[in-house]
């Protein structure tokens, strides 16, 4: 680890809590890191130290640096690293429950986890996809159509508001009745104890007991409600330290709110407003594109060890609606040309769907949804080279709902963890014959009649080694039956010409970093709107969303571009005076370069 700047260590060492504005690349987990590395060994006995962000991967990367320094100790009691919703859960909902409710309350990230939409019945029905319950506000229920991307979905509920947010609030009610909170939930029950004088004095004095100081990495992910809580935790005598960078602001689901951080910030005072400048991650022409992507124009300075890099920023020009698979062809080529590992390339876009056909990968939702191409399409994806250790996760997932329902076990619409709760189940238990299952099943399977066959014979003769008690009426071969149609094996099927190219949306890949980066800007309903507020520098998510993307790249970044929209991107790098380079996806591989 090199030597911290002077601002660096002003905030390592800095002796009160601090509010910090960093730019990517600031070194923001490292001087956090350092920051813990000062306060551990003059801990108050029996206290320690929080460290909370807004993603797991920025957690695994606070994390990883802490090992390389012996810091393990940091991810023990009384310490906490973790989301800011698993701090809500643990501290502030799980040990106390739910008024009125019987079992122990479920958070869950989202709605979505658990497949709940808002539809209407009958004559009024919308035929076509519902809208997620998260879309709802948690606390009134009302909806912003705006924020629907479906446009015949949109309409529809601009029509029948009152309708969708009287089933939304019924929803959230039968589900709180349940015991299942959202984070967004969470939050809200939260605030709404603590109106409880006797309550909040009791928790604030034992939150206050156990930490020293809490540290909010990504604070410009924090909504109103979060800034709420942060403020009880300060009015109890806590140290809270948070850091953020403002243009990095891509969570407006949440209902995120700028104003409301920066009100926040001033409660701090001049002395405690610190920040970072300079990039550590990027190169210069990486560094000039990120300048236009926000309302500051001054390109931040390459400071690390990607200063001399000299690359241009590849733009990959690209014909049609949905991002051809040619995208990662000709980035895995640039990275190649650029003695960049496999590992260390990382293809990324707003919407999965993107970002999988950008891979030349077909969507999740093709294949079917039979049992069998449900666990079909998980075993592909677990064992590709590229998947990343969450998606490897929810493929976990899968495999336990397959095993929990041949058990007889299984709900939908209910966490695993809950049902393995509520049926006396061993969740270590589950999860390692999840696994057991899911790595002994072949990960590939060739397109012919013959090889599917195959395959579902060594699916069910893998899930009868397993030795479960079955629910009544349920067999192995009855339940994995083989699908009348070869859909569910295409994500078995090898493909040479696929390299194993990393792939994720930029929310999940925030807090990362990756020696080449490939940002796909789709053809869609919002692009238009994103070029013109990158432009005229228009405040505007999307853009906000590219630019995460942009700035994960360290040593080069490829940004693949519809070709209606390339002469305005190229008119706006060269008013950044950003060195670029065209390539045209659809010539012959060797001649691109325009």
């Amino acid at each position: 680890m090199s030597e911290p700047t002077p601002e660096q260590r002003a905030f390592a060492e800095h002796p009160c809590e601090a509010f910090v504005q960093a730019c990517p690349g600031g070194g923001k987990t490292r001087t956090i890191v350092q920051r813990v590395q000062k306060l551990a060994p003059g801990l108050p006995p029996r206290k320690g130290i929080a460290v909370l962000s807004f993603t797991n991967s920025a957690i695994d990367e606070f994390l990883a640096k802490c090992r390389t320094l012996g810091l393990d100790a940091i991810a023990r009691h009384p310490n906490f690293v973790g989301t800011f919703d698993a701090f809500l859960r643990q501290f502030f909902i799980s040990p106390y429950g739910l008024a009125g409710v019987a079992v122990r309350p479920t958070v869950v990230d989202s709605w979505n986890t658990l497949g709940v939409e808002v539809r209407l019945r009958g004559r009024a029905a919308f035929r076509g996809p519902g809208v997620s319950l998260d879309r709802f506000d948690p606390t009134t229920n009302t909806i912003n159509p705006a924020l629907i991307g479906h446009n015949g979905l949109r309409a529809h509920v601009v029509a029948n508001r009152a309708a969708y947010q009287q089933i939304a609030q019924q929803a959230r009610a039968a589900f709180r009745r349940k015991g299942y909170l959202s984070a967004a939930d969470a939050r809200v029950e939260a605030l709404a104890r603590l109106q409880n004088p006797q309550w909040s004095a009791s928790l604030g004095r034992a939150i206050a007991a156990r930490f020293h100081e809490v540290i909010v990495d990504e604070a410009q992910d924090c909504n109103p409600l979060d800034l709420q809580l942060l403020t009880w935790l300060r009015g109890h005598g806590l140290r809270v330290t948070t850091v953020s960078d403002a243009d990095q602001a891509i969570y407006g689901f949440r209902q995120g709110d700028p104003t409301a951080l920066a009100t926040f910030a001033q409660a701090y005072g001049a002395d405690n407003n610190l920040g970072f400048s300079g990039n550590f991650r990027s190169s210069p022409a990486i560094c000039r594109c990120a300048a236009t992507l926000r309302s500051r124009a001054e390109p931040d300075e390459a400071l690390g060890e990607n200063a001399n890099i000299l690359l241009p920023v590849y733009i990959l020009k690209y014909e049609g609606n949905a991002p051809p698979a040619s995208i990662h062809l000709q980035f895995n080529n640039l990275c190649q040309q650029a003695e960049i590992a496999v590992p260390a390339r990382m293809v990324l876009a707003h919407a999965r769907t993107s970002a999988r056909n950008a891979c030349g990968l077909r969507a999740d939702t093709e294949g079917g949804d039979s049992k069998v191409a449900r666990l079909a399409r998980a075993t592909g994806t677990y064992h590709a080279k590229a998947t990343s250790g969450r998606a490897r996760e929810a493929c976990l997932v899968v495999a336990e709902q397959a095993l929990l329902d041949l058990m007889g076990k299984f709900e939908e619409q209910s966490s695993v963890v809950r049902l393995a709760e509520q049926h006396g189940i061993d969740r270590r238990w589950l999860r390692r014959m999840a696994l057991r299952l899911i790595s002994q099943l072949p990960p590939t399977c060739v397109n012919s009649d013959e090889a599917r066959s195959g395959w579902v014979l060594a699916l069910q003769t893998a899930v009868t080694a397993l030795g479960l008690a079955y629910g009544q009426g349920i067999t192995v071969t009855n339940y994995f039956r083989r699908p009348p149609n070869g859909e569910w094996s295409q994500f078995l099927q090898p493909r040479a010409d696929l390299a194993a190219v990393a792939w994720a949306t930029i929310h999940e890949a925030k807090g990362s970093e990756h020696n080449g980066v490939c940002v796909v800007i789709p053809n869609g309903d919002y692009t238009e709107e994103l070029i013109a507020a990158w432009e005229t520098r228009t405040d505007f998510e999307p853009k906000r969303v590219i630019y995460v993307g942009v700035t994960r790249a360290e040593k080069l970044l490829a940004i693949a571009v519809p070709a209606p929209f390339l002469e305005r991107i190229a008119a706006i790098l060269r008013a950044g005076e950003v060195p670029f380079e065209v390539h045209d996806l659809s010539v012959a591989a060797g001649a691109g370069v325009l």
